[in-house]
């Protein structure tokens, strides 16, 4: 039989994903990869950082310089207020990972560390248009364009925890899907599940792309790397893995 995909209830929409920061230690390689993979328009911010905002999904950035052992993405929360936001989820059992800081023209950001071991982001940081709906891409349900990031996969030792601590902290909606897996959306933007299989995989970023398998030899002919084959799901879709240049790992959810 095939799985179903989750049905969860939409969190409040007032804290997105509106932001996403993949490890990229071969700036200029991992930029053209990208670029030419899934055409996205990336500008060169300083020799560190290199940034994009799409249409739809959250906007993106890649970053050199990341110490080994960090996390090869970070997802960033939307808040009114990074250091109330700070200030409560270490009340409530996170650690400081990087202390706020501002980037111009851009906003305040900050790292967390949850009770499960897994970091991310906060930020005022958002996309002029706001943030729209990204529906999971499984089954029947609407697509979005091919190239975006349209679901993040987070590991958390305790799924229901983790869905009850960031429905307390941002109002997101959850629900238990398959098995070691619980689904979340925020309400807006993209949503995703928090895996409890993986301790070794503590976050994967997946973009959408109609043809999961053409995809993957495109991104060989680019200079990246397959990782295992591309595995149908039947009422789901296709998924995909690969490695970019810069070695980070990454998703494909597609046809």
């Amino acid at each position: 039989m095939a799985p179903e995909a989750p049905q969860v209830p939409a969190g409040s929409g007032k804290h997105p994903i509106t932001l996403v920061v993949i490890a990229a230690n071969q700036l200029d390689a991992s930029i053209a990869f990208y670029s030419k993979v899934f055409g996205w328009t990336l500008h060169k911010v300083s020799a560190e950082l290199a940034g994009g905002m799409p249409a739809h999904g959250p906007a993106f950035a890649l970053r050199t310089g990341v110490p080994e052992g960090s996390p090869s993405a970070v997802a960033y929360v939307l808040v009114p207020d990074v250091k109330s936001a700070m200030k409560r989820a270490i009340e409530t059992g996170a650690t400081e990972e990087r202390a706020p800081w501002s980037i111009p023209l851009v906003g305040m950001l900050a790292r967390f560390t949850t009770p499960g071991g897994t970091v991310w982001g906060v930020t005022t940081a958002q996309p002029p248009a706001g943030t729209k709906p990204v529906p999971m891409p499984f089954g029947d349900a609407p697509k979005p364009p091919a190239g975006t990031i349209c679901s993040v996969e987070m590991y958390a030792p305790d799924g229901e925890a983790a869905g009850k601590w960031f429905a307390e902290h941002f109002g997101w909606g959850w629900a238990p899907s398959m098995p070691q897996f619980v689904a979340f959306d925020p309400g807006a933007g993209i949503g995703g599940v928090f895996q409890s299989h993986t301790p070794q995989a503590p976050v994967m970023i997946y973009v959408y792309a109609t043809d999961v398998v053409a995809k993957v030899a495109e991104i060989e002919a680019a200079g990246g790397k397959r990782i295992g084959e591309p595995m149908p799901v039947p009422g789901m879709g296709c998924f995909g893995y690969f490695q970019d240049p810069s070695g980070t790992v990454m998703g494909l959810i597609g046809g």
